[in-house]
């Protein structure tokens, strides 16, 4: 937190970022085709379906971390005409053949304890084995703290996916392990067993990457931290009266282009704005990296019929709780029409409540014409404020 108590964010230069990313993918490349080497050959002398599986698994963590660092280079290339905005959505592409892969290669490797399970084949573990396990277990905890933590430093969803994916192998060679030990102590067999949990355990990464991945492009919603960030740094402004929709696109891993409403006084004039705004503008940019764009509405609450809006709208609020907010009220007298916004939750019936919302403004001032616009709320509305009301 910085001294007026906004998060503090540090923004690494492309080239850095990259490096980084690059060193961590590498040392993830190497010490995972090693551990997969040295389980393969382990798994085969020994006929544990547990330890290939674990095999299969790390060899996937190599892949995942080869694809990160393809990506990594893919995301850093500068921005053009064909890709104006850049191309750091690469590493969104990066994350979803990581989930690919890693879900292929779960269902493989289940499949292969199943037959395990259906020839009855039995393992046969040594000291050797144990000390193999062992070793894996060490390295992945080292791997996946150091992943994870770099992965976070960077932004990077690619390298924090691999990491907690390493993380999620310890478990899962804590598992080989404890079956190796109960075969080699009591001669119970539950080691293709446990190769089929290691597996469905694989599966499970995969498609909770693949999900996770696919809400991000598909356009999930912003989080709340920095939408509330951000409408605490436009609303800490003096001249502006409210503000209102705000909507972020996202370019890449910290990377948001976007808009958002303000209320201005009706007297307020043109050659004003851009100053005005344009302090907020630069502070967004400088405290979240956001590039933000501002519109306005011109509102003059003062107004005795401005004022009747509000309280007719005002209960249109209570009694609908689908009715997240109303703004930029303005009535415009050379065309004798009212405009105002009312944002809605989804599925809702939107044309009845907007029909409704008019006929109340109409009754409420006869002669005019209500306009309003439906907003969709794209970001947390509960971080709206309406100054010029209160």
């Amino acid at each position: 937190m910085d001294m007026k108590g906004n998060p503090k964010i540090t923004r690494l230069s492309d080239a850095e970022r990259e490096r980084k990313i690059s060193i961590v993918s590498g040392i993830g490349v190497a010490a995972n085709i090693l551990l997969s080497v040295i389980k393969a050959i382990a798994g085969v002398w020994s006929g544990s379906a547990a330890l290939i599986s674990d095999s299969v698994n790390n060899l996937t963590d190599s892949a995942s971390s080869l694809v990160t660092i393809i990506g990594t280079r893919m995301a850093s290339k500068k921005a053009d005409e064909e890709h104006p905005f850049g191309h750091k959505r690469g590493e969104y592409l990066t994350s979803l053949v990581i989930g690919i892969i890693i879900l292929a290669t779960g269902l493989q490797s289940l499949f292969h304890a199943l037959e395990k399970i259906y020839y009855g084949t039995r393992p046969e573990f040594t000291m050797a084995t144990l000390g193999v396990i062992l070793i894996s277990i060490l390295v992945k905890v080292f791997l996946s703290t150091y992943t994870i933590n770099i992965g976070r430093k960077t932004s990077s969803g690619a390298l924090i996916a691999s990491g907690e994916d390493a993380r999620n192998d310890i478990y899962l060679s804590i598992g080989t392990l404890i079956s190796a030990l109960l075969y080699m102590m009591a001669h119970i067999n539950v080691d293709a067993w446990m190769g089929v949990l290691i597996s469905l355990f694989v599966v499970r990464v995969g498609v909770l990457i693949l999900r996770d991945i696919s809400n991000v492009l598909l356009g999930q919603r912003v989080p709340d931290s920095l939408a509330a960030g951000i409408y605490r740094k436009v609303n800490s402004a003096p001249f502006i009266l409210g503000s209102y929709d705000l909507v972020l696109n996202n370019y890449g891993p910290g990377q948001y282009i976007g808009s958002i409403n303000v209320e201005l006084d009706k007297d307020t004039t043109v050659g004003e704005v851009y100053p005005l705004l344009h302090h907020p503008q630069d502070e967004i940019d400088r405290i979240y990296h956001v590039y933000i764009v501002f519109g306005f509405y011109a509102v003059h609450y003062d107004d005795e019929r401005s004022k009747a809006v509000v309280k007719v709208l005002n209960e249109f609020k209570k009694r609908h709780s689908e009715c997240l907010n109303f703004h930029g009220i303005d009535i415009y007298e050379k065309n004798k029409c009212v405009y105002a916004d009312i944002t809605l939750q989804y599925g809702c019936n939107r044309k009845q409540l907007k029909q409704e919302a008019e006929d109340l403004i109409e009754k409420t001032l006869p002669g005019y014409h209500a306009h309003i616009t439906i907003d969709t709320e794209f970001s947390n509305s509960r971080f709206t404020r309406s100054k010029g009301r209160e």
